[in-house]
């Protein structure tokens, strides 16, 4: 089922120059890193991989996995020893087979560094892009040969679940760089993160469609964000924002579209990237806690395994850069880790230090108090030895004059933002919780 609430809205296209855009997108990073074991007829990953790292200035580097075997020359007495020389000799007959594969399909091009490593393959890849900080990772996928398709996609689902970059899965026939990928966005961190990545595919004149799902299974049931509005009017929203987030990365003259669908996630997506005739299909490999709806982590696996497209699997970004996406996407982020509060208070220090601010403390023992009024923001901090955040707010008028608040036993760190530029810092402890109020900054 596939229904189309806001196929070309006025507001759907926007064409956007920026000449600097690949090299200040943060996806890109480090080398492409192709895996390839050197076996197969089609090219297609290695074409992909070079196009790559042609377009982006990259270095194009191949990974090779060889899993372990167990070879033992017997000694005197039964003892089982291990034989050095046979992995060895795996090792160099692997890394000549890969160089020939790639020779085959590379005309003239130098050749490039093959790195063989021993264990697991999808986690030793995985690990190898984490070494070299890998832009992407290239792998191969087989759609028209059913059998072939589910081992190839089930290899490329096992390296995304375990890498920390994003993994590109070439189907036979990949010849070109695309001009066309469609990117579905539940506005998670990891849809995000996919969208940046997938702007370095697109050259000029390309185009980038931006597509959200709705769940058929919610039938005719009135759909309402937290706010109370419609979905369609609180996607739109949201899909402003994120071409905020996307704009300054976006190549030359690339085209940003919005659509809006109720559609079941996997067919949905496939079936919209057919129709449009997109080159490549972009998915984040988290779900989503928005709007309620439908779109769980095991889609990205599932559309790599279906899609006859080239498919992109975009991971999550670090913690607290995910937090970050979620309070510019979705206007709210909240975290009951330890591990993310330094960071993500540093950042709201960062964004709000010197604005106007005020302290709220809601207590069940003491009722609700405020705290703090007429001073700005100077700071807030978490120190994770003892559990506790501390406020500081400081007089504008004064350096002198200061006011610190401690809080024991933190719980949870959410905080909130509107289009207005205030923002709302909320610390929840025991059975109350402490709110940082921040007002637009008083030019």
């Amino acid at each position: 089922m596939s229904t189309t609430l806001n196929a070309t809205p006025p507001t759907g296209a926007e064409v956007v120059p920026d000449s600097s855009a690949c090299r200040a997108n943060p996806a890109r990073k480090g080398p492409i890193l192709l895996a390839c074991d050197g076996s197969g007829k089609s090219g297609a990953s290695v074409i992909a991989a070079r196009l790559l790292a042609e377009r982006l200035d990259l270095p194009l580097e191949v990974v090779t996995v060889l899993e372990p075997q167990a070879i033992y020359a017997v000694a005197l007495g039964g003892t089982p020893i291990y034989v050095p020389e046979v992995d060895d000799a795996r090792r160099s007959a692997r890394i000549d087979a890969v160089k020939d594969y790639i020779a085959r399909f590379s005309g003239h091009a130098p050749p490039v560094p093959v790195h063989a490593r021993f264990g697991a393959i999808a986690l030793e890849i995985a690990e190898a892009a984490r070494e070299r900080d890998a832009t992407f990772i290239v792998t191969g996928a087989a759609p028209h040969q059913r059998l072939n398709r589910i081992i190839a996609g089930e290899r490329a689902a096992q390296i995304l679940r375990s890498s920390g970059c994003p993994v590109l899965s070439v189907p036979p026939g990949f010849a070109a760089v695309p001009r066309s990928v469609l990117v579905a966005v539940d506005f998670a961190p990891a849809s995000v993160r996919a969208a940046q990545a997938a702007l370095l595919l697109l050259p000029d004149g390309g185009t980038l469609t931006l597509l959200h799902l709705l769940s058929p299974l919610l039938g005719d049931a009135p759909l309402r964000d937290p706010s109370g509005r419609d979905p369609a009017t609180s996607v739109q929203s949201m899909f402003e924002r994120l071409r905020d987030e996307l704009r300054p990365y976006v190549p030359d003259n690339v085209t940003i579209e919005t659509r809006l669908q109720i559609a079941d996630a996997v067919d949905g997506i496939i079936g919209t990237a057919t129709a449009l005739g997109a080159d490549v299909i972009a998915v984040g490999t988290h779900g989503p806690r928005l709007l309620e709806r439908l779109f769980v982590g095991s889609v990205a696996s599932s559309v790599v395994h279906a899609a006859p497209q080239a498919v992109l699997a975009a991971p999550s970004p670090p913690p607290t850069e995910a937090l970050e996406f979620w309070l510019r996407i979705s206007g709210t982020a909240t975290s009951g880790r330890p591990r993310d509060w330094i960071e993500a208070l540093d950042g709201f220090t960062r964004r709000n230090r010197g604005r106007p601010a005020s302290v709220e403390i809601d207590d069940p023992e003491i009722g609700a108090q405020m705290m703090g009024r007429g001073y700005v923001l100077n700071g807030v901090t978490y120190d994770p030895h003892d559990h506790r955040a501390e406020i500081m707010l400081g007089d504008p008028t004064t350096l002198r004059r200061h006011l610190m608040h401690s809080i024991p036993k933190v719980e949870s760190v959410a905080m909130t933002a509107d289009e207005g530029g205030h923002e709302v810092l909320e610390l929840r402890h025991g059975r109350g919780h402490t709110l940082v109020l921040v007002a637009p900054r008083v030019e």
